[in-house]
């Protein structure tokens, strides 16, 4: 008899730790923010997964039951289970693992990662997951396939100059934007941004925007930007300093990382830490850490509230269609 109460604890125990951990997702669907810690494409599962929680502990009820069943008592007295062990301080430390984390969900706000996440991950103001793009190496012209007289200008039919020493070519953008196998897309996304006066960077796509724009800094020197993101700041920064950051996410909490650009404003000082804004400036460049890295300079900021999802992710389609959606 005792043995079979001993079995119905922990049945009821794990019962009731999996129903926890099922009404929390389903908690976390109800108000909403079930964002601030999945991926929306891992969503699914996660939602799916509430509903085998719940069945499963479900099961666990029943197990409870039947071993409280002196009808049933040979049944726990076969070799086809392994008996938890009979130690409550073992049990207990194995319990509070799932049973903590469970505990300090419900106890604890819900809140969007910043600086103090940022701070820990560390913040990228480079490009590190692409690789950098070599120069194609140059297509080379016999002599005899140079027919044009450089001595003269050219000359229409009609007598016209089109063509007179000192005039400026537009640049070949073959030649400004490099680019292997693994940088073509973002290669072709720079091209577009280049003839753009303002580059407006996008939740969606976020990180395929500013990864092309780092990849080929030196091109969009004195180009007008404008992001939104949290306000974040290193110690060793100046007091005109901060990051227009924001945590990039692929599948969960545990793999997001923060991305952002340095900014300079005279008011950067009126800035709290993870306020939110919308910030215009113009694109230089400047060492940091031993890193040439971007910086803009400030021309005007918002304030603004937090987005309902507050984190970007890794765009699958095809990122040269970016802006035209």
């Amino acid at each position: 008899m005792e043995e079979h109460r001993h079995l119905t604890v922990h049945h009821m125990i794990r019962a009731i730790i999996l129903a926890g951990f099922s009404f929390y997702v389903v908690h976390l669907v109800k108000i909403d923010k079930l964002q601030y810690y999945i991926a929306p494409r891992m969503m699914p599962y996660i939602k799916y997964s509430a509903v085998a929680m719940f069945l499963l502990a479900a099961y666990y009820v029943y197990l409870a039951l039947q071993s409280s069943n002196h009808k049933h008592h040979h049944e726990a007295e076969c070799d086809c289970g392994h008996e938890p062990t009979r130690s409550w301080p073992k049990n207990m430390m194995i319990y509070s693992v799932f049973l903590l984390p469970l505990l300090f969900g419900f106890a604890f706000p819900d809140k969007i990662m910043g600086s103090d996440a940022a701070s820990v991950k560390g913040m990228n103001l480079t490009v590190k997951n692409v690789q950098q793009p070599s120069k194609p190496e140059p297509i080379p012209i016999s002599s005899e396939e140079v027919t044009t007289d450089l001595s003269k200008p050219e000359t229409e039919d009609s007598g016209t100059v089109t063509s007179a020493p000192g005039s400026t070519s537009p640049p070949n953008l073959d030649d400004l934007f490099p680019y292997d196998e693994y940088s073509k897309d973002f290669a072709d996304l720079g091209k577009i941004f280049y003839g753009e006066d303002v580059i407006a960077i996008k939740e969606d796509g976020f990180l395929e925007y500013i990864s092309t724009i780092d990849l080929y800094r030196h091109n969009f020197i004195g180009k007008t930007v404008v992001i939104s993101g949290f306000v974040y700041r290193e110690d060793d920064m100046a007091s005109n300093q901060f990051v227009v950051s924001r945590m990039a996410m692929s599948c969960c909490t545990a793999d997001a990382e923060p991305y952002g650009f340095m900014a300079e404003w005279n008011k950067a000082a009126d800035l709290g830490k993870d306020t939110w804004v919308t910030l215009t400036g113009v694109i230089g460049l400047k060492k940091y850490k031993g890193n040439e890295i971007i910086v803009l300079d400030t021309r005007q900021v918002t304030t603004i509230h937090a987005p309902k999802d507050p984190y970007v992710y890794p765009y699958f389609g095809d990122i040269t269609q970016l802006e035209k959606k």
